[in-house]
Parts: structure tokens; C-alpha cells; sequence
């Protein structure tokens, strides 16, 4: 009887450890392995109708990204990765017309996609992050990547040395990492952050992003192996604001943006964290954007109904999943 309850207690000890690991916390923390490879893959699906002028215009666009990220250094001033495009997979269908771009298709045919998208494949940058907050303080490459991209789109230049800049490559970069809380912080479920970010795109406008974060707890997925792995879940909501550009902005594309009045309608995601590996391992966030936006064309002015649907879903893994194709 004896060793009958010994057993018994033995087991209930067992069964309540991860409850009382759970009620203590758990630490999401990023690993950085000096010399470590990961990819990262990165689709997005965009549906978006536009009518000016009482034409409606219906755009359809998939875009797949591949990049490697390989740690070069690990210290108390900072980490440094050499972030670089693997591959990338275009498609952009406006109305009845379809344009492709795949850099992996050993035929792929010349066209405005392929014009902007080649320069971009093999392209690298070296990114500081703060090793506490996981921001992005320092991005090396930047002047040599402007460089390739404007020689093959001279047209587009000055909006893309705009779009590029540093700060807006730093903000661009954040939200792989910047999901946590950092090294260190402990979260039990319901346990919520924020994080803040302001990207500007010159003419186009900027967004200003609240992004609230909150730890569900864990939960057993199968893994790109075919492999259950316990991952743990975070759910995600945005809050999004757009604000038209500047008069001293306004310039650089076909037509001007005078004003605007967009809002999100649906603004959130799910983050699946592995903690053994130290990374996210999946995510995936909609977006879906209302509004109205008043331009000049020419000096001739008119209002632009604009509704947009985008999908985005990354996964994480050791090996290039475009290796082979």
C-alpha cells in the first residue's frame, strides 16, 4: 500500500509539472548561434478593387520571398545577422492580364516584374539588433542595394530611395524578432505587450502601427517534417493608421495623394513561438483595409473607393525550401 501511494504521489508530481511551469511562466526568448543558418519564407497575398472615376479596377497579387538569416556575431553590444534573398515568386494579375516572375524557374521570361524583382535575388544586408528589446539598431548594405535596384528601375529612383532608407529597412526588419518580450521576460497566459512602428513610403503616406500581443499558451502542431512539436501560441492585433503624405512628400509618382481615409476593418494574426530553438516558427496576420483616397491627376482631381484584402503567413525552417526546385 505503501509504495502503492508513493507511486501515486510520484505520478501527480509528474502530471502537475508543466501546470506549475505554465503558472510560473514561460520565457520566449530568441537563441542566436554564432554561425547559425535559418529561412525564412514569407507569402503574401493581396486582393485589392479600386474604382476611379467610376472604373473599377480589380488587382490580384501573390508574392513569395525566401531569406536566410545567418548569425555572424553574438555579444553584449549587440547581434549581428547577414540577412539575404534566397528567392522570390511573383504574380500580379490586373483585370485579365497575368505577369510572373519566379527567380528559381530556370525559362523565366523578361517583363516589368522580372525587371524589378532579378536585381533583388542574392541581394544581403547586415542587421545590430539590440540583444534586450530585439530592435534593429544598425543596417549595413543599404547604399549598394538603392544602387542595384534604381540602375534597373531609373524611372522610380527617387521614390525608392525614399522607401529604402535606413530608418524604413530598420522598421521592415523589426517584426521578424521583435514579437517577444525579450531575454529574460516570463509570460503567462493572457499576459499582453505592445510594440509601436511608423513606416513612411514618401508619396504614398505613412502607417502607424500599434501592435498588442498577447500569450495564449501552449499548443502541439505539426511541424514542415511531418513531426508533432509543442509550440507556443500568441495572438496578435493591429492597430493601423494611415496618414496621406506632405506637401513637401507629394511627389514622384504619375499622380499626387491630397488626401485620404483609410481604416482597417480586420487586423490581426496568430505567432507560434518554438522555444527549443529559440525563433518563431510560424505565423500568419490579416489585413483588410477600407477607405477613400482623393488625388490629382494632371492637376485633375478625383476620389479613389479603395478595398484591400492581404493575407501574410511566414514560416521558419533549417534547410532553403526553394533548395532543389
Amino acid at each position: 500500500m505503501q509504495r502503492f501511494k508513493f507511486i501515486t504521489a510520484a505520478l501527480l508530481v509528474v502530471l502537475a509539472a508543466p501546470v506549475a511551469a505554465q503558472e510560473n511562466g514561460v520565457e520566449l526568448a530568441w537563441k542566436f548561434e554564432k554561425g547559425k543558418t535559418f529561412y525564412q519564407t514569407l507569402k503574401t497575398k493581396t486582393s485589392q478593387t479600386m474604382n476611379i472615376m467610376s472604373q473599377p479596377v480589380k488587382q490580384d497579387q501573390e508574392q513569395e520571398f525566401v531569406f536566410s538569416w545567418t548569425v555572424k556575431d553574438v555579444g553584449e553590444a549587440g547581434v549581428v545577422l547577414e540577412q539575404k534573398i534566397e528567392a522570390v515568386n511573383m504574380s500580379i494579375k490586373i483585370g485579365t492580364n497575368e505577369v510572373r516572375y519566379n527567380s528559381t524557374a530556370r525559362d523565366a521570361a523578361d517583363n516589368p516584374l522580372s525587371t524589378f524583382f532579378k536585381p533583388l535575388v542574392g541581394s544581403s544586408f547586415t542587421l545590430t539588433l539590440d540583444p534586450k528589446t530585439l530592435k534593429v539598431t544598425k543596417v549595413e548594405g543599404r547604399e549598394e542595394f538603392v544602387k542595384k535596384v534604381t540602375e534597373a528601375n531609373p524611372q522610380m529612383a527617387g521614390l525608392l530611395r525614399v522607401i529604402l532608407s535606413e530608418d524604413q529597412l530598420k522598421q521592415m526588419a523589426e517584426p521578424a524578432f521583435a514579437v517577444v518580450k525579450g531575454p529574460g521576460e516570463k509570460v503567462k497566459p493572457k499576459d499582453t505587450w505592445t510594440r509601436e512602428s511608423k513606416l513612411s513610403m514618401g508619396p504614398i503616406g505613412s502607417y502607424d502601427t500599434k501592435y498588442t500581443y498577447t500569450y495564449v499558451g501552449p499548443e502541439e502542431r505539426t511541424g514542415a517534417d511531418g513531426k508533432k512539436v509543442t509550440l507556443h501560441k500568441i495572438e496578435m492585433k493591429t492597430e493601423l493608421t494611415y496618414k496621406p503624405p506632405a506637401a513637401n512628400e507629394a511627389s514622384g509618382l504619375p499622380f499626387r495623394i491630397d488626401s485620404g481615409n483609410l481604416k482597417t476593418t480586420e487586423a490581426s494574426g496568430t505567432i507560434y513561438f518554438d522555444v527549443e530553438k529559440g525563433r518563431v516558427a510560424e505565423s500568419s496576420m490579416k489585413v483588410n483595409i477600407d477607405g477613400k483616397l482623393n488625388i490629382s491627376v494632371a492637376e485633375q482631381k478625383a476620389e479613389v473607393d479603395l478595398k484591400q484584402e492581404q493575407t501574410t503567413t511566414t514560416t521558419t525552417s533549417d534547410a532553403n525550401p526553394f533548395a532543389g526546385r
